[in-house]
């Protein structure tokens, strides 16, 4: 397991990452009560053929936070890790972490290219105004519960959106994989902000303009559709499978020439 380092955003926050690995420079940015243990089994098959940067977003495991929370922040981590990196990266984005890449690639980081995996926005069409309403009240109320510290009861909250058994969260929480989850939770503000309104942000995805892989299941291809078409050189393609099946794709499209 590599050695977590740090490195220091613009304003101070010391933001947290692990390297391993040999070649060109890939960034891996998680989503939701996500830290960067969690992409290790997906790091170890990515080593062989990348310098891999498994970072942790602010707020998120080693990672420190400082208030206040700005998605523009997020942005100055992730662009301060690639400074560190010495070169322009691939980055690959997972769930609520595909949105922070998402911006960070329109904001003209040096990004070489890009995946945006599961990427958890609703499509737009005619309901966009009932789509955002109901994203802004599931973002308030996780924002009351991380307010009042009730970081179980925010995951809880979070997860059982997925549509969950409650029996299965508890579970779920009382792992010992649920303790990263509930500290991690403190920072779910943060990955509903990234998402904007909740609906596929056709605007800024034109504004991205380097080769970019949309990865998704079957369950939310509209949007991921919706998406990849928004972005001039972007694809998608659908996939719902594990981490082995997962790596070779990568592999794959990062070294397309």
């Amino acid at each position: 397991m590599a050695e977590v380092q740090w490195v220091e955003s613009n304003d101070g926050t010391r933001i947290a990452y692990a390297k391993s690995g040999t070649g060109p420079a890939l960034i891996l940015i998680g989503g939701a009560l996500a830290d960067h243990r969690f992409y290790d089994p997906l790091v170890s098959e990515l080593t062989p053929h990348f310098t891999v940067y498994n970072m942790d977003r602010r707020g998120h495991g080693q990672s420190e936070d400082t208030a206040p929370y700005s998605v523009e922040r997020e942005i100055e981590d992730l662009n301060a890790l690639i400074t560190k990196a010495g070169e322009a990266v691939c980055l690959y984005g997972h769930s609520a972490g595909s949105a922070l890449a998402l911006r960070a690639a329109a904001a003209g980081l040096k990004i070489t290219r890009l995946v945006l995996a599961d990427p958890p926005y609703t499509a737009r069409g005619e309901h966009d105004a009932d789509a955002s309403a109901q994203f802004a009240e599931e973002t308030a109320h996780i924002a009351a519960r991380v307010t009042s510290g009730d970081y179980r009861g925010s995951a809880r909250l979070f997860l059982g959106g997925f549509g969950l058994p409650d029996e299965a969260v508890e579970q779920m929480l009382a792992s010992p994989e649920g303790v990263g989850m509930i500290h991690n939770a403190r920072a779910l503000p943060y990955d509903y902000a990234v998402l904007g309104d909740g609906l596929v942000p056709v605007e800024l995805a034109a504004r991205v303009d380097i080769p970019t892989l949309v990865l998704a299941s079957e369950d939310v291809m509209e949007s991921s559709q919706m998406l990849a078409r928004a972005i001039p050189n972007g694809r998608l393609q659908l996939l719902d499978a594990p981490t082995h099946a997962l790596a070779p794709v990568l592999i794959h499209f990062f070294k397309e020439n």
